[in-house]
């Protein structure tokens, strides 16, 4: 405990990291070609229009089950286009179909980079990142870490001049050579970070800073197209009762928006969620 440094830790972390230490973390997702074809077909299903990621997924996955690979293994990659496209949807669409923990990393918040590197402030308040935080409560290897509108990033510098950058929290996760040895800054312990999964999304992939970019694979997503908006309306709304009539209004209206390009998959899920509270028997507002 004392070479470790482990002594230092509150005790609450310090359970947690021996637990972790004496049972590792679980890889979870497919461990069969079979597995991997089901998940593929049922992101498919979900997302026809994602079919370049999910080809992109399905190959990646066969191979690595085939080199004797297990749970979902996928390298860092950035899903860029217009707001409201469903860039956060699809990658918590991955998490469901895999059985993955997923975190969502809002850079916009402002303190996206302690939120994924930690914070190291004095033992009494050091906190670590979401990554390590999450392996630690789940004991699961390969969660899913979704950092929004990455194209936002930059570097905050507090009221002492101590500056942190989410650029530089993130690339030594999504390398390589860096991320099996990770060093969490609030616990002073070394994790292994490599089977960490990363979906960066973007409005526009070329205001990503260039290191970044060059660690992911970049998908374009398309602009909402009117079978887009009425798949992903008739997904989401398929245990919704049409009795009064209203589900058949509101995909009408969806249609509509969709052929004059003003309504977004935000939007629609927003509807959907205004459908449900009606069906549940509250009214709609």
């Amino acid at each position: 405990m004392r070479q470790s440094g482990l002594s230092r830790v509150p005790e609450k972390e310090q359970q947690d990291l021996i637990a972790l230490a004496r049972i590792g973390g679980r890889l979870v997702g497919p461990t069969t070609l079979h597995e991997v074809d089901v998940l593929a077909a049922r992101l498919h299903e979900e997302s026809p229009w994602m079919a370049e990621v999910t080809t992109f997924l399905m190959h990646h996955m066969r191979s690595y089950v085939r080199s004797g690979g297990v749970g979902l293994h996928l390298p860092p990659i950035i899903l860029a286009g217009p707001p409201g496209v469903g860039k956060s949807w699809f990658a918590r669409s991955i998490a469901e179909a895999a059985a993955l923990p997923m975190h969502l990393i809002d850079v916009g918040a402002g303190t996206a980079a302690f939120r994924i590197a930690g914070t190291e402030k004095g033992w009494g308040t050091a906190q670590p990142g979401l990554p390590v935080e999450t392996i630690l409560q789940t004991h699961v290897a390969n969660p899913l870490m979704v950092v929004d509108e990455i194209d936002k990033a930059g570097t905050i510098t507090s009221a002492k001049g101590a500056s942190s950058s989410l650029t530089a929290a993130l690339l030594g996760l999504l390398d390589l050579g860096t991320a099996p040895k990770f060093e969490c800054v609030a616990t002073r312990v070394r994790f292994d970070m490599s089977r960490v999964i990363w979906v960066l999304t973007a409005n526009d992939a070329d205001l990503i800073p260039a290191p970044l970019r060059d660690r992911c694979r970049v998908f374009h997503m398309p602009s909402v197209t009117p079978d887009m908006a009425l798949t992903f309306f008739d997904r989401l709304a398929r245990d919704i009762c049409d009795a009064d009539g209203l589900k058949s209004a509101a995909r009408a209206f969806v249609a509509r928006q969709a052929r004059l390009g003003r309504i977004s998959l935000r939007q629609i899920a927003r509807l959907v969620e205004t459908l449900r509270s009606s069906d549940d028997g509250e009214p709609v507002h």
